[in-house]
């Protein structure tokens, strides 16, 4: 199945460039692949070819648009010079001025670019907005027409436009403090909860502070820790003995440390901050254009463990891989973050090793798993 469709993708892909992109039929077949949920460098180039060109307000073209602006934001994420999401995002805005998505992904590349004012001003414009009555017959009926609250975005653009880069707030009777960022998208996720007093994925947070007990939870092993979100939440209501940290974005680390130092509990306990890449085989690896290390867990991880976080974005099968060793050896408690093409296989890795799934927090895009050993 998965070699057909590669098959078809290919087709498409030669027929579009055949054809040029910026064409009527190169349109079309660039339309079907962005609904069908296509990424990656080729379809991005394909679609920069396609909106170079001369666009109407017609719902393919429209649509083209929106693809390309996000794509763009997600491949030029880490590029505050770059351009193309915000151009793609302004003539979205010019075409269809009702059209949240629009606002979104302009105030995102603003964002991006460091430019907070005007992000500011952008994700503002959202709230302005009265859906026609009509919206449903328009020759752009097929773009999303839903009010989505983007405050806690707002509130990010505006406290790094006064100057502000750090925040600090109660939640569930402990204080928390993050640094705010903008130099991934994650990053922009985060610190707009962060903005606004919040933590990410707090009902699994919250789940996870009610099943696991302090006294049994004195390891703890998180892989994918971003700007340290969790990992405050860890350190405070867990108060771990012993906590390692390991990300594959070099980028990260600083902001991890950071997240350590503000939010250490006392006894403060030991901490251990990697920046590998955590797969089935050692190695190297290259990540945003860096290389780093690969490892497999069991090189990281010494000792018992009683709780692991893992979320490496689509890359849990081939982590698991080398991570026997660590799960069979201790048994922990484990939340994994899975795909709707991962979950399948990563739960009945676990179930192999007499694992059941206690809890599933379904984000759509992704779910996080509670596993428990038998």
């Amino acid at each position: 199945m998965a070699i057909t469709n590669a098959i078809k993708i290919a087709q498409s892909l030669a027929a579009i460039d055949q054809a040029g992109a910026a064409t009527p039929a190169g349109k079309a077949e660039l339309v079907e692949l962005a609904r069908r949920g296509l990424t990656g460098p080729e379809m991005l180039a394909r679609l920069d070819a396609a909106v170079a060109g001369t666009l109407q307000r017609t719902t393919e073209d429209l649509e083209l648009l929106l693809a390309h602006a996000e794509m763009s934001w997600s491949a030029d994420q880490r590029n505050p010079t770059a351009t193309r999401t915000r151009d793609s995002a302004r003539r979205l805005v010019e075409m269809v001025p009702d059209l949240a998505d629009g606002y979104r992904l302009l105030g995102f590349a603003h964002l991006t670019r460091r430019e907070y004012r005007e992000a500011f001003l952008a994700l503002s414009a959202v709230k302005t907005i009265a859906l026609p009555a009509d919206a449903g017959t328009q020759t752009d009926a097929r773009l999303p027409r839903v009010r989505v609250n983007y405050d806690n975005f707002r509130a990010l653009a505006r406290s790094l436009m006064s100057g502000s880069q750090r925040c600090t707030f109660e939640l569930g009777g402990h204080r928390y403090s993050f640094d705010l960022s903008t130099h991934n998208a994650a990053a922009v996720e985060a610190s707009a909860f962060h903005a606004v007093g919040m933590l990410t994925e707090w009902e699994e947070l919250q789940f996870l502070g009610a099943i696991l007990s302090p006294e049994r939870t004195r390891r703890i092993v998180e892989v994918g820790v971003l700007m340290g979100n969790h990992t405050a939440y860890f350190l405070k209501t867990l108060r771990p003995a012993h906590i390692t940290l390991i990300d594959g974005d070099p980028a990260n680390i600083p902001f991890i440390e950071h997240t350590v130092f503000y939010n250490l509990p006392e006894p403060r306990p030991q901490v251990d901050v990697q920046c590998a890449f955590i797969a089935g085989s050692s190695g190297e690896a290259t990540f945003a254009g860096a290389r780093m290390p690969r490892r497999i867990l069991g090189e990281l991880v010494r000792g018992g463990v009683d709780f692991i976080k893992i979320d490496v974005d689509g890359g849990e099968v081939n982590l698991l891989k080398g991570a026997a060793e660590v799960i069979e050896g201790s048994r922990p408690v484990v939340m994994i973050e899975t795909t709707p093409n991962t979950h399948e296989p990563v739960v009945g890795w676990f179930a192999a090793r007499k694992y059941g799934v206690k809890r599933v927090f379904d984000h759509g895009a992704y779910r996080n798993v509670v596993l428990l050993p038998a």
